[in-house]
């Protein structure tokens, strides 16, 4: 569970936005706990372990899934739910270090919520002037060797699963599961 814990910090680390104030302070562990198992299907997320935004494990899980409330600027408005394998990207993501798909295994992350805005491209863009920026709406994520992604578009608007952060170590599928409208 400290391993967890320490993944989650530095996720909430990594996103230093300028921000509205959060309504975290007016939730109770509670409200925080349903705003993260509404990022998946209740069979994952009812025995999934919950972090709260600060980091703190609010509950104990018992099916190797993760789920957490959001990450800022938006800590309770983008939930997730990630599996091992997603845990493993996630840290390697926050840290910056290698992670080479092709050695990795199938991952699955669930935020059927919807996600803030991202450039598609770049995972380390904050400027929204540059780039392919996509907020996209409910949504899986997968993690699978990038070789296998080469018949995938890579363009968010194209209609069905696309390529993030194609070329980049932290590749992965998204799988949008409503219209993804161009801004």
């Amino acid at each position: 569970m400290k391993k967890i814990t320490i993944i989650v910090l530095i996720i909430f680390l990594f996103f230093p936005l300028v921000h509205s104030h959060s309504n975290h302070d007016e939730l109770t562990k509670s409200d925080i706990i349903e705003i993260a198992m509404s990022a998946a299907p209740l069979n994952v997320s009812e025995k999934a372990t919950i972090i709260g935004s600060d980091g703190s494990i609010l509950r104990e899980g018992n099916n190797g899934w993760t789920c957490m409330p959001g990450t800022p600027p938006n800590e309770n408005v983008n939930p997730m739910c990630v599996d091992k394998a997603w845990q493993k990207w996630l840290k390697a993501f926050m840290e910056q270090t290698p992670y080479n798909s092709e050695n990795e295994s199938l991952g699955i992350s669930y935020m059927l919520v919807g996600d803030q805005a991202i450039d598609n491209d770049d995972p380390f863009n904050l400027d929204k002037s540059k780039g392919n920026w996509i907020a996209e709406g409910p949504h899986l994520m997968l993690l699978l060797p990038e070789s296998l992604m080469s018949n995938l578009p890579t363009d968010p608007y194209a209609g069905g699963p696309y390529v993030m952060f194609k070329g980049n170590d932290f590749v992965h599928v998204m799988v949008p599961l409503e219209v993804t409208l161009k801004p």
